[in-house]
């Protein structure tokens, strides 16, 4: 299975039960699944409610991708802590529409129990997952991969 820490960077605040993930790079349906079922195990294993996923490195996802996200992974989140879901990317990629429209679907078939919305900056989607603290901070530390995690 691939090392999820090879593409996306993760950094979690216990306090505000928030966790933020930056795809390093664009990856593979593979990776793709690989790195959202990493991001999940951290979700679910640390009471995770808020989640910061800045998706500027990803070009739009093939419909296979956007089909597991919208229903498997959909699924899996509705069955966790999270309630809060901000996604960075810009608005003039090609991304944006396709997470709309992801959002929109996901909604219609488990209904607004979970909060996803787009933005174009860290900034803004902080400003929504953490509001009245305008000069709140990610933590600086990155978290490593833990050997003991397995899928």
């Amino acid at each position: 299975m691939e090392n999820p820490f090879d593409f996306i960077e993760f950094r979690l605040d216990a306090d505000k039960k928030l966790l933020y993930g930056k795809w390093l790079r664009d990856v593979n349906n593979a990776e793709y699944q690989s790195g959202l079922k990493y991001t999940y195990e951290l979700i679910k294993d640390n009471a995770i409610t808020r989640w910061l996923q800045n998706s500027t490195h990803l070009s739009p996802r093939a419909l296979e991708d956007q089909k597991w996200v919208a229903e498997d992974f959909g699924l899996m989140l509705t069955q966790s802590p999270i309630k809060y879901i901000a996604t960075v990317v810009p608005a003039n990629s090609l991304h944006y529409p396709v997470l709309l429209s992801l959002r929109e679907k996901a909604y219609r078939i488990f209904g607004k129990t979970k909060f996803m919305e787009i933005f174009e900056t860290e900034e803004e989607a902080l400003a929504w997952l953490i509001p009245n603290m305008q000069f709140y901070r990610l933590p600086a530390k990155i978290l490593v991969p833990n050997t003991n995690h397995t899928l």
